[in-house]
């Protein structure tokens, strides 16, 4: 009896430590996935913004609860729907224009052949927070961002692409964390995942493709 015991006592202990590393491993994501940058940038545009118009401020307390809740719900899943993060990224993408003014502008282009896809959750979100971190915000007068979605088959196809350099060889320059990305695509890309990264023209281009 007292052996049995020791091995049921052994084995709950197992399992505590197994979850406590989970909920490690789901608070490590999402440290990597909020940018203290971007909050602390948001929290003082709102404060400018509360008194200038109080209407667009409550819209964009509203975008930020959006956003922060969509991380901490979806971060540790293995797939969302496309329309899901989609919805948060512009949410995202509205937040960041009230910091940077004119100086953000983006070009969406989603194929409607989209609708229904799925996506590993905040990898959208990466993209574009790459896009505008290291293009847009060092780029003297900004610029656009482009955002193409598609579908090709079985295949999804993202392209973003802003200002700026790179060049082959240093992709710790974008500040992408491409390691972080494809270790992503390989684990819930499925069949064909890929990410590619190129350069031209005064412009940077990632290209994801995963199965949709």
């Amino acid at each position: 009896g007292a052996q049995l015991l020791t091995r049921w006592r052994q084995g709950e202990i197992a399992k505590w430590q197994a979850e406590a590393a989970a909920r490690a491993l789901e608070l490590q994501v999402l440290r990597a996935q909020i940018n203290p940058h971007f909050l602390f940038n948001t929290l003082n545009s709102l404060r400018a913004l509360i008194n200038e118009d109080p209407a667009r401020a409550r819209d964009m307390v509203s975008r930020l609860s959006n956003t922060l809740r969509h991380t901490l719900q979806h971060s540790a899943k293995p797939r969302v729907p496309l329309a899901d993060e989609l919805a948060v990224v512009r949410d995202y993408v509205a937040l960041e224009q009230l910091h940077h003014e004119e100086r953000l502008q983006v070009n969406w282009q989603v194929d409607p052949a989209t609708a229904g896809a799925s996506l590993p959750p905040m990898l959208l979100q990466l993209l574009v927070e790459n896009a505008i971190k290291h293009g847009i915000a060092r780029t003297p007068g900004g610029g656009v961002v482009g955002i193409d979605i598609s579908r090709d088959g079985p295949l999804l196809r993202i392209t973003v692409d802003n200002p700026g350099q790179w060049l082959p060889g240093t992709s710790d320059s974008t500040g992408l964390g491409l390691a972080n990305l494809r270790e992503r695509l390989q684990r819930a890309g499925g069949e064909g995942a890929d990410c590619r990264i190129e350069a031209g023209a005064g412009r940077v281009k990632v290209s994801v493709q995963l199965s949709a």
